[in-house]
């Protein structure tokens, strides 16, 4: 069962970041569903720590289109996306550690990221970037 579902709702009407945004979606379903079935700290982990790759990634492509699009709130996008980042590998630091970091508030805290970010920021910049010809 799917924690979060892309649909149309999140598109910024860029293809290559509208299917990095699902790929995200897919990692945080597999991340859920890993935890749901009780899978060993080791799966749980080695899914967070793909996540973090992935998620890295798609900042740098997304950050890219915006520098190459000359989209004026880039440093702000980028400040967001930082905060996340920090975020993720405190999640990832804390279940290295053993420390009591609950998996619902992770999943939470992941799936309300991503889908406000989307909605609310990433929306943002989707009629700019359009206007400069990126579809």
């Amino acid at each position: 069962m799917a924690l979060i579902t892309w649909d149309q709702t999140y598109s910024v009407r860029v293809k290559r970041i509208d299917e990095q945004h699902q790929k995200l979606f897919a990692l945080i379903n597999e991340l859920h569903e890993a935890m749901r079935e009780g899978k060993g700290q080791t799966i749980v982990q080695d899914t967070l720590r793909r996540l973090a790759l992935y998620t890295v990634t798609h900042f740098r492509a997304e950050e890219e289109l915006l520098r190459k699009s000359n989209f004026p709130g880039l440093a702000e996008h980028h400040a967001e996306h930082q905060k996340y980042v920090a975020r993720v590998h405190e999640f990832e630091e804390d279940l290295k550690a053993g420390r009591n970091t609950t998996s619902v508030a992770v999943l939470q805290f992941l799936k309300d990221w991503l889908a406000e970010h989307i909605l609310r920021t990433d929306r943002s910049y989707s009629a700019y970037v359009n206007a400069q010809g990126v579809q």
